[in-house]
């Protein structure tokens, strides 16, 4: 049976799931024995690994917000975290782009989620003081921190999702992240719509987004492929678009709240977007946002 979408996208229809402010608790690591010559330590959820030394500051910092992350996913209502079993989730930092490559990480990325590995990858020259981390914006590095731990804690629940909504939740969750650890689920709309703008226009209302149709069937790496295609600055506007998706499938009403839990937690259940509905949700998000003070502007359907 063909689950039809609801064009009236209602906003919080559903009760806000969490408290409005998360705040983190203090960071907890312990080291462990070197292993093949990386240092490591164990936060309470995650298992750090580095190729290089990292400043205490640094080193709670990393560890407060992925834990801090963690904690959040845990606590939603909707079944998103998922880590894999048997084993604690791991994060492992490389001194270089080189080194972050050849450990499987996408190029020109400074965080990947490697699900064949279990693994999130960062660069550790973003991550860590010094001058690629100074040409970020503020909290830019934390943002790709979350997004990627957002993949990791999904782990077991990412195949019966399609890609547009794994990547669109994991930029849901980074664009209510205030820094720090610190989650904010006061007004969600006001924070995915000052996300976009400073991701996308900082002095303009109009966001420029792909079509949905173009996203709507993409699979696992067929995501990388499509965005690798794009223009260096151009290749947010996949993530803005399927940020929007994410949100109107949350915050779209009971319906498509359900219709989100059934992914979930089983693989049976009917498609949650079809193609042939795309330019019918493209007008929905368009009235909905600019209600908001927000003008979306897609791209014609390649």
């Amino acid at each position: 049976m063909r689950l039809f979408p609801c064009l009236l996208l209602i906003a919080h229809a559903v009760a806000d799931p969490l408290p409005p402010r998360v705040e983190p608790q203090a960071a907890v690591t312990e080291a462990q024995p070197e292993e093949a010559g990386r240092k490591v330590w164990h936060t309470r959820f995650f298992r750090i690994d580095s190729d290089l030394e990292i400043r205490p500051n640094d080193l709670a910092s990393l560890a407060q917000v992925a834990d801090t992350t963690a904690t959040v996913l845990k606590a939603h209502p909707l079944p998103f975290f998922a880590p894999p079993r048997g084993q604690r989730s791991r994060i492992s930092i490389h001194a270089d782009a080189a080194d972050y490559v050849r450990a499987g990480g996408f190029h020109g990325t400074a965080g990947f989620y490697v699900a064949s590995q279990a693994e999130v990858l960062l660069r550790g020259d973003f991550f860590t003081e010094g001058p690629e981390k100074r040409l970020l914006p503020p909290h830019y590095d934390e943002d790709i921190l979350v997004h990627e731990l957002v993949h990791l804690c999904m782990h077991r629940v990412n195949p019966r999702l399609p890609q547009w909504l794994i990547e669109g939740i994991a930029e849901y969750f980074a664009c209510v992240h205030q820094g720090g650890g610190r989650f904010s689920f006061a007004d969600i709309d006001h924070a995915v719509r000052d996300h976009l703008r400073s991701r996308l226009s900082p002095d303009d209302p109009s966001i420029p987004l792909v079509p949905v149709a173009d996203i709507a069937a993409i699979r696992g790496r067929g995501w990388l492929r499509y965005v690798e295609g794009m223009a260096p600055e151009d290749r947010y506007q996949a993530y803005a678009t399927a940020l929007l998706l994410a949100h109107y499938q949350i915050h779209g009403g009971q319906l498509r709240m359900a219709a989100l839990r059934k992914h979930l937690e089983n693989d049976g259940a009917p498609a949650l977007l079809v193609p042939e509905d795309s330019f019918k949700i493209q007008e929905a998000l368009t009235r909905f946002w600019k209600s908001k003070r927000l003008t979306l502007e897609f791209a014609k359907s390649s």
